[in-house]
């Protein structure tokens, strides 16, 4: 397996691209940090395309061997890279027995969806003024989904990214940002902090990003693994729908 610096030499293999495309899309186009491996350097048959987040996706005509390498980083990422692996799949069944011969590996499913809108804007229903996400205020937002998930720095997110935040007091109570961002394309990332949940908070910056997005004449998109049933309901409720489910695989508990 060889890390790929000239991206065009896999063109032959992008039109393959189908789950959680958003994020080898930004790759390739220029926009997000990742890296590309393929099994040769000229005329590659076969890759892996690893977002900065841990988002990977394979394309083309893999064999065992690029699996069993592709494991093996999954379980030792190399230096540089941010640490995790969670490798997105087609619903393919060779390819399901080959990643879940490496002991530890898991299986899991995420929902697919697709945004169809028609919901009601619930921007009116706060006092508290809609931020947009900005460096003076990038610092507010903190948990597990906040721009440093996916983006390596504030800068790098202020150029290629965008997002919107409700901050009281000098606290962030809920943020939504471009999780992944390509040419037509906004993965939607959301984090409410935990004493703020439930009380709609996230709707409120989830709706305002869906909102710029289509100004912006990109198509919004959402994933959530199955077990997000938080996750699940909000993108209902924002207009998206539920149109399948994809397995995805993880080294050891996700």
């Amino acid at each position: 397996m060889k890390k790929l610096t000239d991206y065009r030499k896999i063109d032959h293999l992008t039109g393959q691209i189908k789950i959680e495309k958003v994020y080898p899309l930004s790759i390739l186009e220029g926009i997000q940090e990742g890296e590309i491996y393929v099994d040769q350097d000229e005329a590659p048959t076969v890759a892996l395309i690893w977002h900065y987040c841990g988002f990977a996706n394979i394309l083309g005509d893999y064999d065992e061997t690029f699996i069993e390498e592709t494991m093996q980083m999954m379980q030792d990422p190399p230096d540089g890279h941010s640490g995790r692996m969670a490798l997105q799949a087609d619903n393919d069944s060779r390819l399901e027995e080959l990643i879940l011969r490496t002991p530890m590996v898991v299986k899991h499913e995420r929902y697919v969806f697709e945004y169809v809108g028609g919901k009601d804007d619930p921007l009116h229903t706060t006092e508290r003024k809609l931020k947009e996400i900005t460096a003076g205020n990038y610092e507010l937002m903190k948990g597990r989904i906040v721009p440093d998930f996916s983006w390596p720095d504030k800068e790098a997110f202020m150029q290629n990214g965008f997002g919107y935040c409700l901050i009281e007091d000098g606290q962030m109570l809920a943020c939504a940002f471009a999780s992944g961002v390509s040419n037509d394309y906004v993965d939607i990332g959301v984090e409410t902090t935990e004493e703020c949940r439930g009380k709609g908070y996230g709707r409120i910056v989830t709706a305002a990003m869906v909102q710029e997005t289509l100004r912006r004449g990109k198509t919004p998109v959402w994933d959530c693994d199955i077990r997000n049933e938080a996750s699940m309901r909000l993108a209902c409720s924002v207009g998206f729908e539920i149109v399948g489910t994809h397995p995805w695989y993880a080294y050891g508990k996700i």
